[in-house]
């Protein structure tokens, strides 16, 4: 077995032999583009097009070293062909698939699988990496842990672990250690709901992992070494769980393993086509780690999603009737829609009048229902203590509102039409009341574009603010909320308190410090909460003071350090966020104990001078 200066040797080496890759592709790019300036456009049109899909979460080492190789080489004994490649999500994969947009795909064999049977693919080849001795036995996954976490010292102790890995259609990263974990008899559904997974993006797994934010993590077979020979992280920083001993693959490994990438054929694709196809990856040579051969079994596969029962084993999931429905589900699907055409049909020419009035209801019950749910939504994000997990569920809850938003528009537009094609049924008050609808419903779509822009970290535009009218409108976001109808709010600023800032950044952390402070007053008679804006230096600071019970020494000393939300007392709520955000504006927050009673909570940003604020 090789060591660790050899292998990092051999990557260095592999570094070498990507660069010469790239070149090569440079030159045959610049090489066909003149061929195709010489070319009459009669000849191009005649060129026959072959397009192969690749899953994109398939392991980034096949990418660098094989896969552009790969592609090249049926170039090459291809010559009359036009060979596209598309790199594909898992779902645009299995919709191309479905659309028969595809002659070929690319992906590992848990995907191969998945879609054989339904797609009616056939595998060509198998990739077959050099550290394997079986192309039918060459990936896995493996479990690692901090070094010296003695919690977990066998798979089955993961039963309450929160796990990381990158994706959860990754079949090496994940199908097939969540397959190895039900094995072990663990309740994979309530590990799953924990799991945390990072896209492929940063933080990644192993990040998570040291800074304690999950307990174990999941990674493909052989990157741990990757990792380590490339001076990534340290040999003793981790540690294998339930490592098993194989002589099939130089790696180490938790799992059973399974075959590796499959190159694949679908019935769009000539026969001819698909023997040059396999001829030319089965006789062609090194390719990166490995070669292309040949799997003979993929049963171990299949029998995985059978046991996880997914992808066409999911209808095991439910009870017999559904089962039955899954087998003859093309002839239910034809019944289900006839008998709803006819519904649709009856109820379309009977109940007109009734739905079109039964539209609006349902519109003004949307707009209720969606300005509700901003209001929840907000309350909540101002709770959560990072700005990460803040940024998603903004995502997500933009996502989720827009549709109904839009829908609200569209209903007022078309009620709006049909009154104007319908003078005599056209009332004053309906169609005053359908504009404010309309207008609102346009606010409420604003405000979500702006918090999407937010939750997509796009690079912030920071202008002149005046800081009085951003303190007005947090006050107005939560004079209206629980608790807040008994308080006594008022504003205390300067006129020319301007600062370079993010509005609604601003306002995010006056509304988090006003709601802190509704919670600390609960109820109380005679609660106040004044908003002071005053200079401080070369500073504006921006003060929310409460008249709440006195603040403990304890209790004071972890606002220094918001690590969880303290509902019950108004304190920590959200407290990491804000000092993101003024630090980002080149700012900070404090705190300061009232002697009587009660909390002060300050934003300190620099001031803007005058000749910035007239945009000079």
């Amino acid at each position: 077995m090789e060591t660790a200066f050899e292998r990092t040797k051999h990557f260095k080496s592999r570094r070498l032999t990507l660069l010469k890759t790239v070149c090569a592709f440079v030159l045959a790019f610049l090489f066909t583009f003149f061929q195709l300036l010489c070319v009459p456009a009669n000849a191009k049109n005649q060129e026959t097009v072959i397009k192969v899909g690749i899953l994109n979460t398939i392991d980034p080492w096949f990418f660098v070293w094989s896969f552009g190789d790969s592609i090249e080489h049926l170039r090459k004994d291809n010559p009359k062909l036009k060979i596209e490649s598309r790199e594909l999500s898992f779902s645009e994969l299995q919709k191309a698939i479905e659309a028969k947009e595809l002659d070929f795909f690319i992906a590992p064999s848990g995907f191969f699988a998945f879609v054989s049977e339904s797609a009616g693919a056939a595998q060509l080849a198998t990739f077959h990496r050099e550290l394997a001795a079986d192309p039918g036995k060459s990936v896995g996954s493996v479990f690692v842990k901090r070094a010296g976490d003695e919690r977990y010292k066998k798979l089955a102790d993961l039963t309450h672990a929160r796990i990381s890995a990158t994706d959860s259609n990754s079949f090496e990263g994940w199908i097939i250690a969540i397959g190895e974990l039900r094995k072990q008899g663990l309740d994979i559904e309530r590990i799953i709901r924990n799991a945390v997974f990072t896209g492929y993006g940063l933080p990644d797994v192993l990040t998570f992992l040291l800074n304690g934010s999950t307990d174990v993590g999941v990674l493909k077979a052989c990157e741990l070494e990757h990792l380590i020979d490339e001076g990534t992280i340290k040999q003793d920083d981790f540690e294998v769980i339930g490592e098993k001993t194989t002589s099939e693959l130089k790696c180490r490994v938790s799992t059973n393993l399974y075959p590796d990438v499959v190159f694949a054929s679908l019935p769009k694709a000539p026969s001819a086509l698909v023997k040059a196809f396999s001829v030319s990856l089965l006789t062609m040579p090194k390719v990166g780690d490995g070669t292309w051969g040949f799997a003979s079994d993929f049963s171990t596969v299949h029998e995985l999603y059978r046991t996880l029962r997914l992808g066409p084993y999911e209808y095991l999931r439910h009870l017999t009737p559904t089962a039955l429905l899954y087998e003859y589900r093309y002839v239910f699907y034809g019944f289900l829609a006839l008998l709803l055409l006819a519904l649709f049909y009856i109820y379309a020419v009977n109940k007109l009048v009734r739905r079109r009035t039964k539209a609006l209801q349902v519109a003004l019950e949307k707009k209720e229902r969606a300005q509700e749910e901003a209001r929840n939504v907000q309350e909540r994000l101002f709770q959560l203590e990072k700005a990460g997990i803040v940024q998603e569920l903004s995502a997500m809850f933009a996502h989720e509102a827009h549709q109904p938003i839009a829908s609200l528009i569209n209903y007022s537009e078309g009620l709006k039409m049909y009154f104007s094609q319908n003078k005599e049924k056209e009332d004053s008050t309906v169609s005053e009341a359908l504009e404010e609808m309309s207008a609102q419903a346009e606010r409420l779509s604003q405000i979500i574009n702006r918090v999407r822009r937010y939750a997509r970290k796009e690079k912030r535009l920071l202008s002149p603010v005046k800081l009085n009218e951003v303190a007005e409108t947090a006050l107005n976001h939560v004079v209206k909320t629980r608790g807040a109808s008994k308080i006594d709010f008022r504003i205390k600023a300067e006129e020319d308190a301007y600062a370079l800032a993010d509005s609604l950044e601003i306002e995010l952390v006056l509304v988090n410090f006003l709601k802190n402070s509704i919670v600390a007053l609960n109820d109380k008679n005679g609660a106040r909460v004044e908003i002071q804006i005053g200079r401080q230096g070369v500073f504006w600071k921006m003060s929310v003071l409460d008249n709440g019970k006195f603040v403990s020494d304890d209790e004071f000393e972890k606002l220094s350090q918001p690590i969880r939300s303290r509902k019950e007392n108004g304190l920590g709520m959200g407290l990491s966020i804000c000092k993101v955000i003024a630090e980002n504006h080149g700012g900070k927050i404090m705190f300061e104990r009232r002697s009587s009673g009660g909390l002060i909570a300050s934003i300190l940003l620099p001031q803007l001078n005058e000749g910035k604020q007239n945009g000079n």
